[in-house]
């Protein structure tokens, strides 16, 4: 629900000490800078100003004065403009009204629960998931909004500190993919975006080379079958043929330990033949 912000607690601010100059000269600060940051978001770019900004502002006075800094501006007819909504989540922003109707805030605030929503989404889905969120999971959240609107939107966000740990990806397809960096690594979400697609030969051979150029080694080829690639061991003969018998794939090379009859994977763009049985048997430790 969206409204006005319950003041109730704004005797607190009888608590400051009397007399104290210093103190009521350093709030009266916070204030105006509230105030001129707010007006200044709301006449510059028609935005909202969240909360921690109040909270930034004030981090330098006593505890109880910096829950209440809301409460005085409220009560402030300096800053009879200065005007706070809360979303459905509980998320409160400053606006000024002499810049941003009510109505106006209304929406802007719907269009932060929105931002909110999407950012438990991924962040979710990378925490517990480890796993990336489709574009189309996002657009699933919000049936009522149009897609551009959406993409709008996250686009809006990778402007904002706030949600500076959301990255995309886009998968071979173009298809587009969103995680959150502190639970999944850039690397990781490369690899998950290229086995999004299903394309398992196209897979293969690009982590192949990638290996065969930047290691440099050989691939084992069992990797393939581990829940990162998730191609079922049963399978991965049958895209080992096709991807060495693909055209666009003639640099893959394969190899067979003697001994311990693993199957290796090298691009000859990257290694050669002799240099690839070397760092196959000291993977296999039988160097």
């Amino acid at each position: 629900m969206y409204g006005r912000l319950n003041l109730e607690n704004s005797h607190l601010k009888n608590e400051m000490p009397s007399g104290d100059t210093s103190l009521t000269a350093q709030l009266a600060e916070v204030k105006a800078k509230l105030a001129h940051t707010v007006r200044s978001n709301a006449r510059r770019h028609f935005s909202l100003t969240p909360i921690h900004i109040a909270t930034v502002l004030s981090k330098h006075l006593p505890s109880h004065m910096q829950k209440t800094i809301i409460a005085e501006i409220a009560d402030d007819t300096h800053y009879n403009d200065i005007k706070t909504i809360t979303t459905a989540s509980g998320q409160l922003f400053l606006y000024s009204a002499s810049h941003i109707s009510h109505s106006e805030a209304t929406a802007k605030g719907h269009m932060e629960e929105v931002k909110h929503v999407i950012a438990q989404k991924v962040r979710r889905d990378s925490r517990i998931a480890t796993a990336l969120t489709p574009l189309g999971a996002i657009y699933a959240l919000w049936p009522d909004i149009k897609p551009v609107k959406i993409c709008s939107i996250l686009n809006e966000m990778q402007t904002q500190n706030c949600y500076r740990d959301l990255k995309t990806v886009a998968a071979y397809s173009g298809e587009l993919y969103l995680y959150c960096d502190l639970h999944v690594t850039e690397k990781y979400a490369a690899l998950l975006a290229r086995t999004a697609v299903n394309d398992a030969c196209t897979t293969i051979a690009h982590v192949v080379r990638e290996e065969s150029k930047i290691y440099p080694r050989p691939t084992k080829a069992s990797m393939f079958c581990s829940q990162v690639f998730g191609i079922p061991s049963n399978s991965l003969q049958h895209f080992i043929v096709r991807v060495l018998n693909g055209p666009e794939f003639s640099d893959i090379r394969k190899l067979v330990h003697p001994e311990t009859e693993e199957v290796y994977l090298y691009s000859n763009l990257h290694l050669n033949e002799e240099h690839a049985l070397s760092l196959m048997n000291l993977i296999e430790g039988c160097a």
